[in-house]
């Protein structure tokens, strides 16, 4: 009898829409699946998080079985060491996994092959089948280049697979990109579409009990519903289309208390497991366009986020690696505010405190602690630009993104804490760093009504944290940002505060930074 071949499927490979496994059940694969203890261990995971991933391998492994596939799903110490007592137990001849998506991952089956060789088993790896260009691919794109913009790439992506294209090589609509139509707050008095919710079954509430009890993990589990099989990943995703895409785009930077999806299709956290494949998701968008059912600045907003954003944040995170995960140009050295885990000054973790006086923050975070995500405006422009003006080391908000969000893996969201959210690589993904005042919160969201802080003050009593932090940060960093084409004139703006008025700056931020720092 021929020795097997292990076909490895790693937990972000949950459909045969991306997993590297025979198109058929074949009697000499054996299609492996882990849950490794080290990675469980790695981080402080939201529980809902854990609950996506292992329900999501519970039933792809049930339907490979159905199927008539030879299916083994076990816990193990480490990927490597799970790996190699398989093989040995089986007296498997080669293994057969993806290339890793994540640093970490990489180091893992490097392991890997030393323990297999040392029992003559061959590990081969496949190229990942959940992306739309090659890590070659953008290594080619961005050699030589001092800026690696996102703009760029996307339109070369948009040509390769053509999507949005018209026939003459022309962008569809005759421009490339729309975001400047979609920048509308959410109307007053309107009411708020229901967010999308699977219900859990057996297997699901299972997993969802189980993760409830273990200590370590963060967040809430009783909300969980998103989808954990490829039919309820398709259905969410038509819903999705058909219900919100059409509106998507005015409102997709639009903030409102309470509210993690607005019009928002928590569809990352769906592709990341491997439940759907980006490139059907692009064209079920692009469909509805040229249907007449989507207008053109929702749809191409939206493939923007697919085609360009994420295909581009996995290429620039190994472009980066692995100095990505220490860079630090803004030479931010506080660690991250307790109220990142612990909004409401419950204690977790060893952190406790006051509650978050802040609404808008304070919202954001609980949105992330009882859902596993809020949408990016949320994430960008609530958290991220807290988190910079605070002074937040790069390392210490990606650690927190790393381990709070469903969607959120090292190769996506390291390159965006370091790189956009904190400006931490210098400028080489972003062009500046994304903050501002309490005044773009107050524009886009409801939250500044019920606050106590006044956005437009910058010291004193009721001065805004975000406006307060706001103009510390361009005084710390005037030197830096003085002649840069983008940041030039708000320095200046510097110039027109009286002295005594940025002493004053400088010590209410001094005292709110010692406030809210973890304790």
């Amino acid at each position: 009898m021929p020795r097997p071949t292990i076909a490895f499927v790693a937990p972000w490979e949950c459909s045969r829409a991306v997993a590297n496994i025979p198109r058929e059940p074949r009697s000499d694969v054996i299609v492996v699946l882990l849950e490794s203890v080290a990675k469980g261990a790695s981080l402080p995971w939201h529980r809902q998080k854990l609950v996506l991933l292992l329900s999501a391998m519970r039933h792809f492994a049930a339907s490979l079985e159905q199927a008539g596939y030879t299916v083994r799903l076990e816990r193990a110490p480490s990927y490597a060491e799970g790996l190699a007592a398989i093989a040995k137990e089986t007296n498997a001849h080669r293994v057969v996994a993806t290339e890793p998506r994540e640093w970490d991952h990489m180091q893992e089956l490097d392991r890997a092959r030393t323990l297999l060789e040392a029992d003559g088993v061959e590990l081969a790896l496949r190229p990942d089948r959940g992306f739309l260009s090659s890590r070659e691919q953008f290594a080619t794109w961005a050699a030589g280049r001092k800026e690696l913009r996102m703009e760029w790439f996307y339109r070369d992506m948009r040509r390769q697979h053509d999507v949005l294209m018209q026939p003459d090589g022309k962008p569809e609509g005759g421009t490339w990109n729309y975001d400047a139509e979609n920048r509308k707050a959410w109307p007053k008095g309107r009411a708020v579409p229901a967010p999308f919710h699977v219900e859990p079954d057996a297997i699901t509430r299972g997993q969802m009990a189980r993760v409830a009890q273990w200590t370590g993990p963060w967040g809430s589990v009783d909300s969980f519903g998103l989808p954990v099989t490829r039919r309820d990943a398709k259905a969410w995703l038509e819903r999705f289309v058909t219900e919100r895409l059409p509106e998507f785009g005015p409102y997709e930077d639009a903030l409102v208390a309470g509210e993690h999806e607005l019009l928002h299709s928590s569809l990352s956290s769906i592709i990341n497991v491997g439940l759907l494949h980006p490139l059907e998701v692009v064209r079920r968008a692009e469909q509805a366009y040229r249907e007449g059912l989507v207008p053109i600045a929702s749809a191409e907003g939206f493939i923007r986020q697919i085609l360009g954003w994420r295909e581009y944040m996995r290429g620039v995170y190994w472009h980066l690696m692995p100095g990505l995960r220490t860079t630090n140009a803004l030479e931010a050295t506080h660690d991250l505010p307790r109220w990142f885990w612990a909004p409401d000054g419950e204690a977790y973790e060893g952190t406790h405190g006051a509650p978050c006086d802040l609404p808008c923050l304070a919202d954001s975070i609980r949105q992330v602690r009882d859902h596993g995500r809020t949408h990016h405006i949320n994430r960008l422009m609530v958290q991220g630009n807290f988190a910079t003006l605070f002074g937040v080391e790069p390392a210490a908000l990606s650690r927190w993104f790393w381990a709070a969000f469903t969607d959120a893996y090292e190769w996506v969201e390291l390159p965006n804490v370091a790189g956009m959210a904190t400006w931490g690589d210098g400028g080489v993904i972003a062009s500046k760093p994304y903050v501002s005042t309490g005044q773009y919160i107050q524009r886009m969201g409801n939250h500044c009504a019920s606050c106590r802080y006044d956005p437009k003050q910058r010291t004193g009593e009721r001065a805004c944290p975000f406006t307060l932090l706001y103009w510390d940060f361009l005084d710390r960093h005037r030197a830096r940002f003085a002649q840069h084409p983008r940041m030039g004139m708000m320095v200046r703006n510097l110039e027109r505060i009286p002295e005594a008025e940025l002493v004053q700056i400088r010590r209410e931020a001094a005292a709110f930074r010692e406030r809210v720092s973890p304790v």
